[in-house]
């Protein structure tokens, strides 16, 4: 016996939560889930013990914690069908568990060719900072149209002889280059970013790692300009958000995180762990949701960013100890232990699980 209540907010989609009639649950009635809405905020879930309703800013996040035993997908999943927004995600690995619901929507690509782009790209490939190759790189991407007129350059120099570094410099581009155009190419991504309401997923699975930065920094630079109310997912932020080489991805999302909300649109980071990540952008992320971590150098990263005096931040084995669903909430509001409400779960359940209450105690 449950009713609807349904709510606008404005910029901010539309919110629906269940609420039991006739019936008022301790942390889960009408008046503290009207207002979440009023607030323009999102449920994140129920607070360990008390079962108190926790809320979320509408903002940039990162959720951490390992795959397949913290339950990041979910806390995304809920969290996008809560906000009643547009987002886009992303599948980057074969055979990954994503998101159980969504519309596949095609791989979208602008071709570039200016210097920071193409030095990125090449970086990404190389797994290695540019050094001797920038004052080269730099005179054939000017006033380029794109990497094919790139790699032409490259082989009419080679074939005029080149000496000493400079043909060992020419001779390593063009090998860079010789492996990735067929990439993109390959790809045949659309030329065009079309979205539909709810979850959007890309696939980019049998892409190579290259073109899925290539793709995401796309779809980051394109959100940024034309789109408002959209979240985007950045998965796997170890990869395209590295701390020590160039990535297509990074300046972009960058750019996103500081511009981005002005328009209502987020980035939110899908990452086993903080290890690995440019700290850069994680410096604009306002809101951490922490999950199980077993490895203590990651156990320490996830400490470091619970804002407490030592004495009340959470133990290494509290962290090692989360069960699936359950994250130390970290935001401007304050620090919590939380357990999410999947999107699939009434309310009144996920309130008995945080709560603690035995299974054949759980309201049905």
């Amino acid at each position: 016996n449950t009713q609807n209540f349904i709510r606008s907010v404005a910029s901010a989609g539309v919110m629906a939560f269940r609420i039991p009639a006739k019936q008022q649950i301790s942390g889960c009635n009408e008046e503290s889930v009207m207002s979440v809405i009023k607030s323009n905020k999102i449920l994140l879930g129920y607070e360990i013990s008390t079962g108190n309703p926790v809320e979320i800013s509408q903002s940039h996040l990162i959720v951490t914690g390992i795959t397949q035993l913290s339950g990041k997908t979910t806390t995304l999943e809920a969290l996008i069908k809560r906000s009643e927004r547009i987002a886009i995600v992303f599948k980057t690995k074969i055979g990954e568990k994503g998101f159980s619901e969504g519309t596949e929507i095609a791989p979208f690509f602008r071709d570039r060719s200016d210097y920071e782009f193409v030095r990125s790209l090449i970086e990404a490939y190389a797994k290695e900072k540019l050094y001797l190759e920038k004052g080269t790189l730099m005179q054939l991407c000017k006033g380029s149209n794109d990497l094919v007129e790139i790699k032409r350059r490259v082989d009419a120099k080679l074939a005029e002889g080149q000496k000493g570094l400079r043909e060992e410099i020419y001779t390593r581009l063009q090998h860079y280059l010789e492996n990735l155009i067929p990439q993109i190419q390959h790809a045949n991504p659309s030329k065009t970013l079309c979205t539909v309401q709810g979850i959007n997923i890309m696939n980019l699975e049998s892409f190579s790692e290259e073109a899925q930065s290539l793709i995401i920094q796309s779809v980051v630079d394109e959100v940024l300009k034309t789109l408002k109310n959209t979240i985007i997912v950045i998965p796997e932020a170890w990869k395209f958000i590295p701390q020590k080489y160039s990535n297509p991805c990074k300046r972009s999302i960058e750019s996103f995180i500081r511009q981005g909300a002005a328009n209502g649109n987020f980035i939110w980071i899908d990452s086993q762990d903080l290890a690995g990540v440019d700290k850069l952008p994680l410096k604009q992320v306002s809101t951490y949701i922490l999950g199980y971590q077993a490895e203590r150098n990651e156990v320490q990263h996830t400490l470091d960013q619970i804002p407490l005096p030592k004495s009340m931040k959470p133990k290494e084995d509290e962290i090692m100890t989360l069960r699936i669903g359950q994250f130390y909430l970290s935001s401007h509001d304050g620090v919590k232990k939380v357990y999410v409400q999947p999107a699939w779960m009434a309310p009144e359940t996920a309130v008995d699980i945080a709560k603690g209450l035995p299974k054949n105690k759980l309201s049905k």
